[in-house]
């Protein structure tokens, strides 16, 4: 993840000593590498590219944007394709509401948080709405360290240290997308194949044989 001067991430140890001697509620259970997110999805830490490969095989909608806002700034960096832009910075309000989403995020939470409140994200029926703020270059967005994630669910609102994960399953569609393709490739180039996305139009999508065959 690239240094952005305006903001500091979460110390973890900072984190545990506020739940523990303070007790402030919610607190980090896992300590990820916040200095670089493109590490976090490309080795899965957050464990969700079987979900992502779930929900892009239903057809499965983004989640709604109930509000939000952003302003690009001076700072440049890289963005996913190694190219300089402007880092943009904003926030937003998403709305989780088919029931597996949300049994997901609420095992997610639990992953990686402690001492959190009885949620109940996992009823027949609700709606979640999650607030958080970001930072972007190019298409990719990235979870804020150092803004806390708002929950409002039930009529109770709720108050969580970041976690890059959570921006993971927000904002996450189209670098898991990335992910698969390049995981596909690799092992399709393992069984000494030519990878569908490198053979284009020469061969039927789905036809495993035609694109071996292309490779002989």
């Amino acid at each position: 993840m690239i240094p952005l001067p305006s903001f500091t991430p979460l110390r973890p140890w900072a984190a545990v000593l506020c739940a523990s001697v303070l007790g402030c509620g919610p607190s980090i259970r896992h300590a990820l590498p916040t200095h670089d997110q493109r590490h976090i999805t490309y080795e899965d830490l957050c464990h969700l590219q079987v979900w992502y490969d779930q929900r892009a095989a239903a057809l499965a909608p983004p989640f709604r944007v109930m509000s939000e806002q952003s302003t690009e700034t001076a700072d440049r960096a890289p963005d996913e394709n190694g190219h300089l832009r402007h880092v943009v910075l904003g926030e937003g309000t998403y709305l989780v509401v088919s029931r597996e989403d949300r049994i997901r995020f609420d095992r997610l939470l639990h992953d990686e948080y402690s001492d959190l409140p009885p949620l109940a994200l996992t009823a027949a029926e609700g709606n979640v709405n999650v607030h958080v703020s970001f930072w972007q270059t190019g298409s990719i967005r990235r979870i804020r360290p150092d803004v806390e994630v708002t929950l409002e669910f039930d009529a109770h609102t709720y108050q969580l240290p970041s976690h890059p994960c959570v921006g993971e399953f927000l904002f996450g569609t189209q670098a898991y997308a990335m992910r698969h393709n390049v995981i596909s490739a690799e092992s399709a180039r393992a069984r000494g194949e030519i990878p569908a996305a490198y053979v284009g139009d020469a061969a039927v999508p789905g036809d495993a044989a035609a694109v071996t065959d292309a490779s002989r």
